[in-house]
């Protein structure tokens, strides 16, 4: 790939309530620049579903194309931390890293993310017959036969356990390619120990996201009792809803390297040991 060579990112340890306040951080940058995220998130939504028509990558295509988009996205929720207007080109900014050479490594970084999602759904089949990878695919059909929701649950959960160190080593991977110029399997490794050092944080920071999904889940449930809304109604209530909460949610992805990474200089300039700043390195 003839990666420039750079210094390793420096991790700083974080108190387990920082993860709390990254929640609360992706709701404070969306409301700095509401309309312009939320367009942007749209548009990377928008082409995930697209990706899918690629020949022969498919359904696959997603898990390919996330870690550089999520380097465009990480552009613009960086742009509106630092009271600039986001622009929709930023979301391709990934192809523009390394005097364009970036993307290669980012599409390796998806192929990993490809083949370590693939694999815990079929670790998880092994539960529940595949029904789990189905739905996760778009494939299960009004034929197949139902699985109980005891077997779905231990197929969640054993995907939960076998995809979380692959989603630790895949969460600062994108940037720390396209902004340290690291290796791929060094990425890899930086970000998993980045994570792990950092897990009391994530923990919180998880457990937070989980309560909010649940309260926004049970305040649309008893919306829908209350008002016996129609199934067209309901839509136009959650379509809006939920792209604020996933906007909120990718938000809250920069804080977490905000605040646990120190980077020095600027995304595309050279990085050395005396610009990384203080830190521990994670080697």
């Amino acid at each position: 790939m003839n990666m420039a060579p750079s210094s390793s990112p420096r991790i700083l340890t974080l108190p387990a309530a920082t993860g709390w306040r990254w929640v609360l951080d992706g709701f404070r940058l969306l409301r700095r620049q509401p309309i312009a995220l939320l367009a942007i998130t749209f548009m990377n939504l928008l082409l995930l579903s697209v990706s899918v028509l690629i020949p022969l990558v498919g359904s696959i295509a997603p898990l390919v194309l996330t870690p550089a988009l999520m380097v465009g996205l990480m552009h613009a929720i960086r742009a509106a931390d630092r009271g600039e207007m986001p622009m929709p080109l930023m979301l391709l900014a990934a192809f523009r890293e390394y005097d364009g050479r970036a993307w290669r490594p980012l599409l390796v970084l998806g192929g990993v993310n490809a083949l370590c999602t693939v694999a815990a759904l079929a670790l998880a089949a092994i539960a529940d017959n595949g029904t789990l990878m189905r739905l996760a695919t778009g494939q299960i059909g009004s034929t197949d036969p139902a699985v109980s929701e005891g077997a779905l649950m231990i197929a969640a959960v054993v995907f939960l356990l076998v995809y979380a160190p692959a989603q630790m080593a895949m969460w600062y991977a994108p940037l720390f390619v396209a902004w340290h110029r690291t290796p791929v399997p060094q990425a890899l490794f930086f970000s998993l120990v980045a994570t792990w050092r950092n897990r009391r944080a994530f923990a919180v920071y998880a457990i937070g996201w989980f309560g909010i999904a649940l309260a926004a889940s049970l305040a649309i449930r008893v919306l829908q009792l209350a008002l016996d809304a129609s199934p067209v109604l309901l839509s136009m209530v959650l379509s809006p809803l939920s792209l604020v909460l996933i906007t909120a949610v990718y938000c809250s992805f920069w804080p977490t390297y905000r605040d646990a990474v120190e980077s020095g200089p600027p995304p595309g300039a050279p990085i050395d040991d005396a610009s990384a700043g203080p830190g521990t390195e994670a080697q």
